[in-house]
């Protein structure tokens, strides 16, 4: 079997969701800039994905999925930004078929597949990390929307450590 060959652009795109996912933050809290931090964050991953679509040699049927998943959210966030029309929940519905698509095909493998660089230490530290990040993120929005005391804070902390741990991902992970 053929070795898979290393996806260009990885630590750029990484880098784009991170400004995105501030982006998001920001607009949750209700700051200044989240807009246009959304929307660099947006139309960088536009870019960065299509650079490395036209790069890829041989594209089988999954890679078109993911091309569209990219193409679809990012027409569908400047269209709801723009309020250039609306075609309530077709995007959302195209999303959910192919993002499950893509799940069913790959995203399952591509979870579970995952091998970690470092020692048993590292990997334990690192899947400490993953938990507290998830926790924070999914407590800080339980108490956000319920307006409980402590949920700016807990949320904001999950999304800090979130962009930690898309870079710390990106160095600790075994790439083929």
């Amino acid at each position: 079997m053929n070795k898979p060959a290393s996806k260009i652009l990885t630590l750029p795109l990484r880098l784009a969701v991170i400004i995105l996912i501030y982006g998001a933050l920001f607009k949750v809290m209700h700051w200044p800039y989240a807009n246009p931090l959304m929307g660099f964050g947006s139309i960088s991953i536009l870019l960065l994905y299509l650079i490395r679509f036209f790069y890829k040699k041989e594209k089988v049927i999954l890679d078109y999925v993911k091309l569209v998943i990219v193409l679809l959210w990012v027409f569908k966030y400047i269209i709801g930004v723009f309020h250039i029309m609306s075609l309530p929940y077709i995007f959302e519905i195209l999303l959910l078929a192919l993002c499950i698509w893509w799940l069913i095909e790959e995203g399952l493998d591509f979870i579970s597949n995952r091998k970690l660089k470092g020692h048993l230490f590292l990997k334990s530290l690192y899947y400490l990390f993953f938990g507290l990040t998830t926790c924070l993120l999914v407590v800080g929005i339980i108490f956000k929307i319920q307006h409980w005391p402590y949920g700016n804070i807990m949320f904001t902390l999950g999304v800090l450590l979130l962009s930690g741990l898309l870079l710390l991902d990106y160095f600790i992970v075994k790439r083929s």
